[in-house]
């Protein structure tokens, strides 16, 4: 039925079925003319051949008789297309050779871009989660962009207009950021001023660092686990994978250069870097140079068969370092590295960083560890948000720094003594005699280009903290006696055997020895924390004994401000204008005394933990290590306050100036006794130098 309407529709034209079709296929074609790259010559050839296979354009052979015009037409419609198919499948066989030659140049560009900037694969996954950190902990970076590319062989940072925000407040405006390869820098400031985030900031490579420079930055300690320390330290197999993937990428890239020479001797420098790095990490003498490492820190040949989760967080701190310093990173960034340290290992690691010749940032506030071991200062100015260079350790910083100042103070005294005159002349004579007005609108021309020229910046002052611990009163002799003490922990061997000793109002004692000896068990034992094994530790009744303890947040509610805290745990009865008093005398002052305490700084913590023994007015003091978490301002200001006290002070302390201003005599905890040491610091220092060298090549002979 459906043929039937088909027949009697197609017989009505004027103009034949075929005829019809050669007009449509010559307008597709003048179409395609028009439009070539429409085309899809592959597409509609299979299209036919389907087509065909199916049976379709048989209704119309068999229902259409054709006219012998019509078998023309047709006839010269299919020469056409053919000569017009030809030539364009001509044009679209020379395009696409086209389009494959340019593919294998953006190949060969994308190959050359690899080799421009090589990118490590565990290097990307460390700075995405550095930077995902940053943005966690609300760290917003800007620094000044610019149109130079980075040289390839560029080991130097030199980063122009660098802004540093916290939760929204600037740490550095507009500073530079300088380190140059080679350089040892010590980086100071005041607590709480930034130092560790800034540290992070540029750790996360959130300014630009040359991609040749590998950074490594100490940050936290070794994860508890069944690696043994030794393993810890020197397997680097994912070090070698990334280095060994880097250099493929490179040989690749060479291959890519053509007879660009510039290219391929840019390309051939940084293999060569890969390659050092590869023989840095040789596997074959990886073990030895890893446990020579972990001797240095106090790792004996037992403990670094033990594995990590077998060590407390402080030597698993000394592992994290071990191993930063194994891997010999272009970039060496540390966060006070001493704090977890015993003296023996301090002045190891002092000897160690001071032949370092890449390039290492650290912020550290012991000031014999950066004498020996700095070659240039950077200090975190927090009045104007900068950042100063100095050339030279801390003691040439210390004396460059006060000529700056005074030659920055002369001039800006005299700058505003300037100002203050002209001023004063305008307010004169500004509304006299014609002369007079004139003169006093020439100086106001004379002040508004000065104010533009711009004026001296007043030095910063430094902060005096006024620190003291009360008298609490005098005791009769003995104040405290240790008497034939031996004590172990339960299955343990002792620690102490038969140990005699007396301390009173008059002691300033300096207790050092290597982590494990027992100084803080001491400590422990002399405030009745634990029971001696044997022996005994008499106190006098009304003996007041204050303690500082490496865990000294312990002392502290976290979750509330230091002025709520005051108020309602220790001085309830007390007026809040007394309480303020006290905690600005211990530099916690203004907004600091309304914010949650852990929001602040390890320092600012500190500082309020002081506050507390003040008020504890204690006879005794036992401060273990109680400069890790202070400023310079403070250290000095806890030693002026230490030997202003009228009652007993015993310390446990890495730091020699702490000691060598504040200590009268010096006992060695070690072989289960505690002895006097007959010397000061410095000869102890001197002493233990030669020892660790002993010890290490012993160590190194087997």
């Amino acid at each position: 039925m459906s043929h039937s309407l088909i027949h009697q529709t197609d017989k009505q034209p004027k103009m034949g079925w075929n005829e019809k079709q050669a007009k449509k296929a010559e307008f597709a074609l003048n179409k395609a003319m028009d439009n070539p790259d429409d085309i899809d010559f592959e597409g509609n050839a299979a299209s036919d051949t389907r087509g065909a296979a199916m049976g379709e354009g048989d209704e119309e052979l068999y229902e259409k008789k054709m006219s012998k015009e019509e078998k023309k037409a047709f006839k010269k419609t299919q020469r056409d297309t053919k000569k017009m198919t030809r030539k364009l499948s001509s044009k679209k066989l020379a395009k696409l050779e086209e389009e494959k030659k340019e593919e294998e140049q953006n190949a060969a560009i994308a190959a050359l871009a690899i080799a421009e900037g090589p990118q490590l694969s565990m290097r990307d996954r460390k700075r995405e989660e550095a930077l995902e950190n940053l943005s966690n902990d609300n760290i917003n970076v800007i620094y000044e962009s610019r149109k130079e590319k980075l040289a390839d062989t560029t080991k130097d940072i030199n980063v122009g207009g660098v802004t540093v925000n916290f939760h929204g407040k600037p740490l550095i405006e507009e500073t530079e950021i300088v380190i140059n390869y080679g350089n040892r820098y010590g980086f100071i400031g005041p607590n709480g001023s930034g130092k560790s985030t800034i540290m992070k900031a540029i750790a996360a490579r959130a300014i630009p660092i040359p991609d040749n420079i590998d950074i490594y930055f100490l940050d936290g300690e070794y994860e508890a686990g069944n690696k043994t320390a030794i393993s810890a330290v020197f397997e680097v197999q994912d070090e070698v994978n990334d280095l060994e993937s880097q250099a493929n990428i490179l040989n690749e890239a060479i291959g890519s250069c053509g007879d660009d020479e510039a290219q391929m001797v840019a390309i051939q420098g940084k293999l060569e870097v890969v390659y050092e790095k590869l023989d840095a990490l040789d596997v074959d003498t990886a073990e030895a140079r890893a446990s020579q490492i972990l001797h240095g820190l106090g790792f004996t040949t037992k403990m670094q068969q033990q594995t990590t989760k077998e060590f407390s967080g402080g030597w698993r701190m000394r592992i994290a370092l071990a191993r930063a310093l194994f891997l010999q990173p272009e970039f060496l960034l540390l966060d006070e590295p001493t704090n977890h340290l015993d003296m023996e290992a301090v002045i190891w690691l002092e000897e160690y960083l001071a032949k370092w010749d890449k390039i290492l940032f650290f912020v550290c506030h012991s000031q014999d560890f950066m004498n020996s071991v700095c070659t240039n200062i950077v200090r975190l100015d927090p009045t104007y948000k900068k950042l100063r260079y100095y050339s030279g350790n801390y003691d040439t910083y210390c004396e460059t720094r006060r000529a700056q100042d005074m030659v920055q103070m002369r001039q800006y005294e005299t700058e505003q003594r300037e100002i203050n005159e002209i001023q004063d002349f305008i307010a004169r004579f500004g509304h006299g005699t014609v002369k007079m007005v004139r003169q006093a609108q020439s100086r106001e021309k004379l002040l508004a280009k000065k104010l533009e020229a711009g004026l001296t910046d007043k030095p910063e002052e430094e902060k005096v903290w006024d620190w003291s611990f009360p008298d609490a009163g005098n005791l009769p002799v003995p104040v405290l006696a240790i008497e034939n003490l031996t004590f172990a922990y339960p299955g343990g061997d002792p620690l102490y055997h038969k140990v005699d000793f007396g301390i009173d109002l008059q002691t300033r004692v300096a207790l050092v020895g290597p982590n494990g000896a027992g100084k803080t068990t001491l400590f422990k034992l002399i405030c009745d924390e634990l029971i001696p094994t044997k022996g005994a530790v008499k106190r006098n009744s009304h003996l007041k004994i204050s303690k500082f303890t490496q865990h000294f947040e312990d002392k502290l509610d976290l979750d509330m401000t230091p002025l709520d805290f005051f108020k309602q745990k220790l001085m309830p009865k007390e007026p809040l204008d007394k309480i303020r008093s006290l905690l600005g005398r211990y530099g916690c002052s203004g907004s600091m005394q309304s914010q949650v305490m852990n929001q602040l700084s390890a320092g600012q913590k500190a500082r309020i933990v002081f506050a507390i023994i003040s008020h504890e007015k204690p006879h005794l003091l036992l401060l273990d290590e109680p400069t890790n978490p202070l400023d310079m301002e403070s250290i000095d200001a806890l030693a002026r306050c230490i030997n202003k006290f009228k009652g007993g002070v015993v310390m446990i302390s890495h730091d020699m100036r702490l000691i060598s201003q504040c200590a009268q005599e010096i006992m060695i905890c070690d072989l289960k006794k505690v002895t006097k040491y007959r010397g000061d610091i410095l000869d102890f220092k001197m002493k233990t130098k030669k020892d660790n060298n002993k010890k290490l090549a012993q160590h190194q002979n087997g």
